[in-house]
């Protein structure tokens, strides 16, 4: 049928032309942005997945963030502790140098100038060792968070030390006298005799300090309102305390032999040997008269020890960290990959499809030309 008012031939070519369009426009979007995904609009589904998954790479992101942060922390503590450890080495040479009884007296002095100055440069140290805040040396708590929600559950943790020389027991050591030799002081009988001081008390004093906490600490063990050891914590926890005492000061003035036998008891700040009725003061770092550099020595060596197992403590969570962060961005790249494979667009396709939809966008204005010439056709009808 032959019609001007109705073109069927140009209706069906301009929808052609249409779609060949739409899709054109498609393709040029994907070749533009790289993505055949990138709107809610080219498909709801696969556009939510990757944005949860966009969500968690961010995560991980915050992760190595805070992986960083802890890292450096424990860089800088570790390095501060290398370097009060080197010092500590360097003090127990002095200190034993002052134990050589061939010394005068300024010799001595000279090698407690230098004992005194590395052992300000150790507190110096430990109070300037400190990133963003944080002080790994002065007690402070790192952590870092490790999963994309940030659960608190699952932070790498550590708590610090105080590196200090009142905490390493060194704020009163003295190197000025040698510390050896002299009788051992005997235990008096009777109610409230003091140990007398010196270097045996002082012996004492130092094992005391290094084992009160752990000692006052222990509800099971000691109570802290009576002042006494528990049960048969009398004759098992102060052994060892016993023992010091023993080899330190023999038998009292009644042949009677401070061991395992008598127990130990703490009230106000004081000693007390149970069944002697003899005690001692002391307090939780040597006291001036600390025995000279034989008790220093002793005492850089426990500190040594202290700075040793910080250090072991600090390395493997600095181990560990790295670890966590090696994992973390193997996680997040693996997302990043994910999200690639839902989202990104094939690049070589889509350069075919370009091609092709172009053709046929030139050949569909072709077509709609010819069919909009049809009517034309009318007009031989009326030569």
């Amino acid at each position: 049928m032959f019609s001007v008012n109705t073109n069927q031939g140009a209706f069906a070519a301009l929808q052609n032309l249409n779609a060949t369009g739409r899709s054109l426009e498609i393709t040029q979007s994907r070749v533009n942005t790289g993505l055949k995904v990138s709107s809610a609009k080219d498909n709801a589904a696969i556009y939510a997945i990757a944005q949860n998954m966009r969500g968690d790479v961010a995560g991980y992101r915050a992760v190595n963030n805070s992986l960083s942060r802890a890292q450096s922390e424990l860089d800088v503590a570790i390095a501060g502790a290398e370097a009060i450890s080197d010092l500590l080495i360097e003090m127990k040479e002095k200190a034993v140098a002052a134990k050589d009884s061939g010394l005068d007296t300024a010799s001595r002095a000279a090698l407690n100038k230098d004992f005194q100055q590395l052992a300000a440069q150790v507190t110096t140290i430990s109070e300037n060792a400190t990133f963003n805040g944080k002080n790994l040396l002065a007690g402070d708590t790192l952590s870092a968070i490790t999963d994309s929600t940030g659960t608190s559950s699952g932070a790498i943790t550590t708590s610090g030390n105080t590196l200090t020389l009142s905490s390493l027991s060194l704020d009163t050591a003295d190197i000025s006298s040698a510390g050896a030799g002299g009788a051992n002081t005997l235990i008096g009988t009777g109610t409230a005799n003091r140990f007398d001081d010196g270097v045996a008390l002082d012996a004492m004093n130092n094992y005391m300090a290094a084992n009160f906490a752990s000692v006052y600490n222990d509800g099971t063990a000691y109570n802290q309102s009576t002042g006494e050891f528990i049960g048969a914590n009398q004759l098992t926890n102060a052994v060892a305390a016993s023992n010091a005492i023993d080899a330190e000061f023999g038998s009292d003035t009644s042949g009677n032999t401070v061991g395992p036998g008598m127990a130990l008891y703490l009230f106000s700040g004081t000693l007390y040997v149970e069944g002697s009725g003899a005690s001692a003061t002391f307090s939780s770092s040597p006291t001036s008269s600390s025995g000279g550099a034989s008790a220093a020595v002793d005492a850089v060596e426990t500190a040594i020890s202290t700075v040793n197992d910080m250090l072991s403590n600090l390395g493997a969570t600095s181990n560990r960290l790295a670890i966590q962060q090696q994992f973390a961005g193997k996680l997040s790249d693996s997302l990043e990959v994910g999200i690639g494979s839902l989202v990104d667009a094939d690049m070589a396709r889509e350069s075919a499809n370009l091609q092709a939809f172009q053709t046929k966008q030139q050949l569909g204005l072709q077509a709609l030309g010819i069919a909009n010439q049809a009517p034309q056709s009318v007009l031989s009808l009326f030569r």
